[in-house]
This record gives structure tokens, sequence and C-alpha cells, in this order.
């Protein structure tokens, strides 16, 4: 027995078509963004574009990669000076700015922060309060992993004053298909 954590054995691939393989590729072109995907979307100084790449099931928005995977692939568009509002989730949430540098801002207060230039990678872990922040000079693309299969949306936490301006009274819910809410 081999003892080496990195060893290889011999072996051969299973068959996939062509077919198969076109259902998992994402040209970003052909992203559709989603306007359903928050409810502070619209706030100005909230504005943003999600557009979900990997999604299994569909279930955080329509992403044409929807085979069975562990986890969700969004890229969001931001203007600079934008922040989404603070929430928590129930599992980590990875981000890594593509193209401008992003401040992430974690904790109950918010007090705590990184720049991260483009590549560079934060992950919040489970349960802690995060926003980030476009600190460039034009719009900019961040790409987040949500560390879940399952739905994304269930169970997200916000503070008690956002509770009230986005979704006390909205009615809110994100429209999926096979959302079970």
């Amino acid at each position: 027995m081999n003892d080496n954590p990195h060893a290889r054995q011999p072996g051969h691939s299973r068959p996939v078509s062509r077919e198969e393989m076109a259902r998992r590729i994402a040209r970003f072109g052909d992203l559709q963004v989603d306007d359903n995907a928050f409810p502070d979307l619209t706030d100005a100084a909230r504005e943003r574009s999600v557009q979900y790449v990997i999604s299994p099931g569909q279930t955080a928005g329509p992403a044409p990669i929807d085979a069975p995977h562990n986890f969700h692939m969004a890229i969001l568009t931001m203007k600079p000076g934008v922040r989404p509002v603070p929430h928590a989730h129930p599992y980590n949430e990875v981000f890594m700015p593509l193209d401008a540098g992003f401040t992430f801002y974690w904790g109950e207060e918010l007090t705590e922060s990184v720049r991260l230039q483009p590549f560079g990678v934060i992950s919040v872990p489970a349960g802690v309060f995060r926003t980030f922040e476009n600190v460039g000079d034009r719009p900019g693309h961040v790409m987040a992993l949500f560390d879940i299969a399952g739905d994304p949306h269930r169970g997200i936490v916000v503070p008690p004053e956002i509770y009230e301006q986005y979704y006390k009274d909205s009615g809110w819910r994100p429209t999926t298909p096979d959302r079970r809410d």
C-alpha cells in the first residue's frame, strides 16, 4: 500500500459526449442577469447585477451550468462605491475580485476590512456579517462561491434595520425554478 497522499492509480476516463460537455460550459457573454436575486438590487447605493454561472438545479437562480455540484458560483458587477446589504450566510462564502479592487468588510459592526486586488481571495466564515465595495474607478466584477449544494438563499441573516427596510413588509421571495419555500 502506498502511503503517499498524492499517489495516482492507472485507469481510464469515463466517456462524455459533446452534448453533455456543452451543458457544462458557461460563456460570460451569455449569462443572464437575475433581477430578482435580492430585494436591494434597485437601491442606488446597492445596485449591482448578479449572474449565476453554476447553480445546481438552478436553486440560486438561472444558470447555464445546473448539474449537481457542492457549490454555487456567481459573478457580480458593481459600480464604484456600491455595497450590498450586510448579511450572513449559514455557509462559507468565497470572493475573488476579477478586474477591480474590492474592500471586504466583516463583523457585527463591519469594522474589520481588507482590500483585495484582482485574483486575491477571501473566504468569509458561516454566520459572519459581510459586505463588500468596489473601490476602483470603473464598474468591476467579483466572483462569489457559495459553499453549499442546496438553496443558497435559505438561512440568510440580516441586521434588524436591514430586515425592516428591505424584507419585513416586502413579501420578497426570490423567483427561481424549483424553489421550495
